[in-house]
């Protein structure tokens, strides 16, 4: 810096697309860069957890529920997803922002310390029900969370340091699920891709370590949050009313590339719920329980993530922000197929498959960010998180067809779900996003 004087970041063409403006000096931007980083690499450190679905699944297989059951959990984290959009009306203040994160992070880490006890102090026929709560509980913190840190770094970044912090932070961070994925499998087996390494954490208490870790790591996230800094903003003084709130979603459904994006980020994000029956087809295809592989599952979904994020990244400032959404949907689909036609332990390579997949979520909220108007991003990621709504039903479909006919019939379903979806976002969006400005 010269002269002492702190240089600001301004919006640069290298990401085409964004329209978003940062009023914050480069230290602030750098340290909301930070933040998003390291709370993100705390999430995925408790990922076997935070990723509700597989482990989840797996415990409550060994209770003896149907495969449809087995489901549930995952599906009613999604069905939670409109509490983002309920706040997001009722507090739309950005100086909101932190506080409403910070208790997001508290109330997911309080609900993995009090589901820890109860590993211990009630009977098997209880958890399933605590299971559902505790699924519930951290799909719509997760939502509150994602939205707040969307606004962060589309309020507080500039458009190539946000795509540079999206690379460096999905390039990175899933290293750190990987080590919890490990850590977690040796708690619930003692081993590491079917090799012994030590002595398995006994029931109920590698549930209650699993769980019971998600506390202390949250309370470091949201303690964190004093590093953020929010652009300054006019203040209304007012929330918004039902009239506001429906012209807001009207606009969002009358913009074409943000329709037709969310409407791709449905169907992918609807393919990718087949994970669970991923999960389950362990004991058809190797012949071992699911939660004897759980942890090696999201070992290889996050290490193959970590090596997908610098590329990804790269797509959207090299190539174009669409290349990023048909690579990771095309990834997923690949995933899902590789699980078809591959037998025995390879098979569990399709979770490194779509685990790298997985980063649409990143890639296809990026897209509509850069479409949306800077007093719009926290509105139209609400609006977006509330297609979970839409996508918890999938994981109970996969699981009702897994039921009636056999889990490679549900595998099916999720790839015909992800070529529409990659045929949707060729032939309706543009390479670039941009803000539809008003004539």
């Amino acid at each position: 810096m010269q002269g002492g004087q702190e240089k600001s970041l301004q919006p640069d063409s290298a990401v085409p697309g964004s329209s978003t403006n940062s009023e914050l000096s480069e230290r602030a931007q750098r340290r909301n860069s930070l933040v998003f980083f390291l709370n993100t690499a705390l999430a995925y450190l408790v990922g076997p957890v935070f990723y509700v679905g597989v482990l989840h699944a797996a415990i409550l297989n060994t209770l003896g529920v149907s495969n449809t059951v087995a489901n549930l959990p995952e599906s009613v984290s999604l069905w939670v997803a409109p509490l983002p959009v309920l706040i997001a009306w009722i507090w739309p203040s950005p100086r909101l922002l932190r506080p409403m994160l910070t208790t997001a992070l508290v109330i997911q880490g309080s609900a993995g310390l009090v589901i820890a006890g109860l590993f211990v102090t009630t009977p098997p026929s209880w958890l399933i029900a605590a299971l559902v709560a505790h699924a519930a509980i951290i799909g719509a913190m997760n939502g509150v969370r994602q939205m707040c840190l969307w606004e962060l770094i589309g309020r507080g970044l500039s458009p190539t340091l946000r795509a540079k912090t999206l690379a460096w932070t999905f390039g990175i961070t899933p290293v750190f699920a990987v080590v919890g994925s490990f850590a977690s499998q040796l708690v619930l087996s003692g081993k590491i891709l079917n090799f012994e390494i030590l002595q398995p954490v006994p029931e109920p208490w590698k549930y209650v370590v699993l769980f019971g870790a998600t506390g202390p790591a949250m309370l470091l996230s949201a303690a964190l949050m004093a590093l953020a800094d929010v652009p300054p903003t006019p203040e209304t003084g007012t929330r918004a009313g039902v009239i506001e709130v429906l012209s807001g979603l009207r606009q969002y459904l009358l913009n074409p590339m943000i329709l037709v994006c969310a409407l791709g980020f449905l169907l992918t994000y609807g393919g990718t719920m087949i994970m669970n029956n991923l999960s389950l087809y362990a004991r058809e295809a190797i012949g071992s329980s699911p939660e004897d592989f759980a942890g090696d599952q999201l070992a290889l979904r996050f290490g193959f993530k970590c090596l997908a994020g610098f590329a990804l990244g790269w797509l959207v400032l090299r190539i174009h922000a669409k290349a990023s959404l048909l690579a990771t949907t095309g990834i997923c689909l690949a995933g899902v197929a590789w699980a078809l036609v591959v037998p025995g332990r390879w098979y569990l390579l399709s979770f490194g498959f779509l685990g790298a997949g997985e980063l649409f979520y990143v890639y296809y909220l990026n897209y509509i960010v850069g479409c949306s108007a800077p007093e719009r991003i926290r509105e139209n990621t609400a609006y977006t998180n509330l297609i979970a709504v839409a996508v918890g039903f999938f994981p109970v479909l996969y699981g009702a067809a897994s039921d009636l006919y056999d889990l490679r019939a549900s595998f099916g379903v999720a790839i015909a779900i992800l070529a529409a979806a990659i045929l949707i976002v060729q032939l309706g969006l543009p390479r670039q996003p941009a803000v539809a400005r008003p004539k």
